[in-house]
């Protein structure tokens, strides 16, 4: 059933952009218009602001078979200076390929990457990675086990110049995610809390915003970006995906923060399941 539902979404989407989805190619071009003319967000960005970005791109086949391309062409719409991405497959039998590796190339020069694997899955790894066009200057991971029973996941942290970027999954399970976000305050708490630096988390916590897992980040952290539906796709009606900033830095200021309903260069509702969203922010 679901392959014949990708099967459909896949033709469907042929027919209207007429361009492969294999390879490369651009899926189109032009400028982002303000959000109400076509349903985009206005993509501009004030000068001096970092834009940061999450997005659970569903490996890259949650509709159709490959939405890599796509997601690169939304990418370079959206211009993040970073953005964390979930579900990603790495050489399973799923997916054979180094999906992260792959968007990368997509995206082309200026794109660095980095992957973290959550756990071992079908031959391969499953996890959560960055792309960002800042410099790269130091990476962690850390492990956020779980009760038995339930597989480990894992937090990424990209370094730059300028910020730390934390990028994560959390588990649909609310006890379980609760307990994620715990060790996640432990560690940022023990190495990032007294460091100087702006401190980013984002991703898929799988929590609504009156969640106890909110609640307990809550106390290190604050949510900048919307809280606004980010899935399904098909049609938001719950918001689970966030950017947070570390409440270690005494000023900062939020430009902008959108939910991205729409692209020239693409589709969210058939690239993932879910939306991504972005802020952007002036840093001290």
């Amino acid at each position: 059933m679901v392959q014949n539902m990708k099967r459909v979404f896949h033709l469907l989407y042929t027919l209207i952009v007429a361009v492969p989805l294999i390879g490369c190619a651009s899926l189109g071009g032009g400028q982002s218009v303000p959000a109400g003319e076509s349903g985009i967000p206005d993509y501009s960005k004030a000068k001096g602001a970092v834009r940061i970005m999450t997005y659970n791109v569903g490996v890259f086949g949650k509709y159709i078979d490959n939405s890599i391309p796509m997601v690169a062409d939304m990418l370079k719409e959206a211009k993040p200076d970073i953005v964390g991405l979930n579900e990603l497959d790495s050489c399973n039998t799923r997916h054979a390929n180094y999906q992260l590796q792959d968007l990368n190339t997509c995206l082309g020069k200026g794109w660095s990457y980095v992957f973290q694997s959550m756990f071992p899955y079908q031959g391969g790894g499953y996890g959560v990675g960055v792309e960002t066009t800042h410099k790269v200057t130091g990476t962690r991971s850390y492990d956020i086990p779980k009760t038995p029973g339930v597989k480990h996941m894992g937090v990424l942290s990209v370094e730059t110049e300028d910020f730390v970027f934390m990028s994560t999954h959390l588990n649909v399970s609310g006890s379980v995610s609760l307990e994620q976000a715990r060790l996640i305050n432990e560690y940022v708490r023990r190495d990032y809390w007294s460091s100087g630096k702006p401190v980013f988390l984002a991703g898929d916590m799988n929590s609504r915003p009156d969640s106890q897992t909110m609640a307990e980040l809550d106390k290190y952290w604050t949510v900048i970006s919307v809280k606004e539906p980010t899935f399904p796709s098909s049609g938001p009606d719950r918001c689970i995906d966030y950017v947070l900033i570390l409440n270690n830095i005494p000023k900062y200021t939020v430009v902008k923060s959108a939910v991205c309903t729409g692209f020239r260069n693409g589709d969210v509702k058939v690239a993932s399941d879910h939306v991504p969203v972005f802020v952007d922010v002036i840093l001290p």
